[in-house]
């Protein structure tokens, strides 16, 4: 039932405009569609961000009888290896004692009650102890009571924003503006930072969730041709700065992810008129054949790729990005806290502003942490028409992969314009560019000495998209990534942004 209400308010939706007066490009007739066809992300629920020497992580918040509860045993796991156990209503934590090796920090709970005991002192509570679902819940108001005496460190608490900052982490924001013809506003920080980046209007919106930022100034007016003022903020576990221009703004990463660089949007390029240039010619084949849809239940999806459907590239360059895993599927867990599907999401978001600086056109299939099958992934990326497709994949260790695919059988018949491409290896018409892809995109790392290594591999969803498509791994570990996002993002969006005048794409 849910399904056919997507496709029949995508198919609606995509009539009323046909029918109205105004006119859309292919691309935007695309995006359309892609809106409807992905899942409708939820409110992001309440979290709490930890940051801590050890770990940085989010743990869900609960709001129960108008007070906001913490799951214990959540909240200290990634500090350590603690034991929780319950005796009836009593409850005793047990975890290796941060100050002296070989011994252990405890404290008792009971439920329904605030009063507790950290390494055999009393304390209380703000409110009484919960226990819902066999998980020890405590108030989060003044949760440093326990935290300070349990893990011997300093507490810092942003109630309000729901960050909580453990052994003096919190680092504050410096920021230096270089006036010129245009400025450039430079932002450093203690330590690499990953924020989502994205721009409304003027204004350039940074969002911090999993590195320990401050500021300690709310807003400041900058007087300059370029940047009118800066604003920060913090809610829901993060912290977010906004820098108003009075033109767009781009943001750049240097020093290996310590310093943002935001400066002047470059200006499109100039619009041609049909008379000036030639036209565009489309590679004869296999930019337009069919792409056989398998059999699946979900028909708004790929109902949207009907085998008859004709198979042109989109006549903007276009990049999908396939930011691996999402959802209940974690992909691999680097550590205990930290799973690829957040390293993937955030590399996806940092090639996005790459490809962007350059003019670039991109889709990305999920922009939050949503569920995704393979074969929505295919469907929704066929059905965009990109020029190039890249996947992104994260795993602990230190190589760096890019892998193009290796199909199930070899597809040799001669290609024509009505052809069907059989949905496990519709690749297969697109292996040669897609090794060229890959081979541009591994001479791009070199360059920065990060030493991609190309590999062919039996892997989906490659094997069914119509695009030139590689997947790239890339190594991690407790911190993130193991080499700089900044460098890696820059060399992938410069291979894939130099095929634009080799394939005839237009912007």
């Amino acid at each position: 039932m849910f399904d056919r209400q997507i496709s029949f308010a995508a198919a609606s939706e995509v009539d009323r405009v046909r029918k109205s007066r105004i006119r859309l490009s292919p691309l935007a007739y695309c995006v359309l569609l892609f809106h409807f066809l992905l899942p409708v992300s939820a409110a992001e629920p309440d979290r709490l961000s930890v940051y801590a020497p050890e770990a940085r992580y989010s743990i869900p918040v609960m709001t129960l009888e108008g007070r906001q509860y913490v799951g214990l045993l959540e909240l200290v796991e990634p500090l350590g290896t603690p034991e929780l156990k319950a005796e009836g209503k009593r409850w005793r934590l047990r975890i290796p004692d941060p100050k002296s090796a070989g011994k252990f920090a405890e404290a008792e709970f009971e439920e329904g009650s605030p009063k507790a005991k950290v390494r055999g002192r009393q304390t209380t509570l703000s409110a009484p102890a919960r226990s819902e679902s066999r998980h020890l819940l405590l108030p989060m108001h003044g949760i440093g009571t326990v935290l300070i005496p349990l893990l011997g460190t300093d507490v810092t608490f942003h109630e309000a924003a729901r960050r909580l900052f453990l052994g003096g982490t919190a680092s504050a924001i410096s920021s230096e503006l270089r006036r010129g013809e245009p400025s450039i506003l430079a932002l450093h920080f203690a330590e690499a930072v990953n924020p989502n980046i994205h721009s409304e209007g003027n204004a350039l919106i940074l969002s911090f969730t999993r590195d320990p930022i401050v500021s300690f100034t709310e807003y400041q007016g900058l007087n300059d041709k370029l940047f009118a003022s800066s604003a920060y903020q913090e809610s829901n576990g993060a912290a977010t700065l906004t820098i108003n221009g009075t033109a767009p703004l781009l943001a750049k990463f240097a020093d290996n992810g310590r310093t943002i660089l935001i400066s002047a949007a470059p200006a499109p390029p100039a619009a041609t008129t049909a008379t000036s240039s030639p036209p565009v010619t489309q590679p004869e084949v296999p930019r337009e054949v069919a792409v056989q849809a398998p059999n699946v239940t979900d028909s708004a999806v790929l109902g949207a790729i009907s085998p008859s459907a004709r198979r042109p590239q989109a006549p903007t360059f276009l990049v999908v990005i396939d930011p691996g895993h999402g959802g209940t599927d974690t992909g691999a867990r680097i550590t205990p806290i930290l799973s690829e599907k957040e390293i993937t999401l955030a590399l996806a978001r940092r090639l996005r502003q790459e490809l962007q600086a350059r003019h670039v056109a991109v889709i990305m299939l999920r922009d939050s942490d949503s569920d995704l099958s393979l074969d929505q992934r295919v469907a929704a990326t066929n059905l965009a028409r990109p020029w190039v497709f890249i996947s992104l994949h994260a795993e602990p260790g230190a190589s760096l992969h890019i892998y193009t695919p290796v199909l199930p059988a070899p597809y040799d018949r001669p290609l024509e314009r009505s052809t069907f491409l059989p949905w496990q290896s519709a690749q297969g018409a697109f292996s040669a560019e897609s090794g060229s892809l890959a081979s541009a995109a591994a001479d791009a790392l070199n360059k920065h000495k990060l030493n991609a290594q190309v590999r062919p591999a039996f892997l989906q969803p490659l094997h069914s998209i119509a695009a030139p498509a590689i997947a790239v791994e890339v190594p991690a570990d407790a911190k993130g990534l193991k080499i700089p996002a900044d460098q890696l993002a820059g060399a992938l969006a410069a291979a894939i942004a130099e095929r634009k005048p080799n394939t005839g794409g237009t912007q």
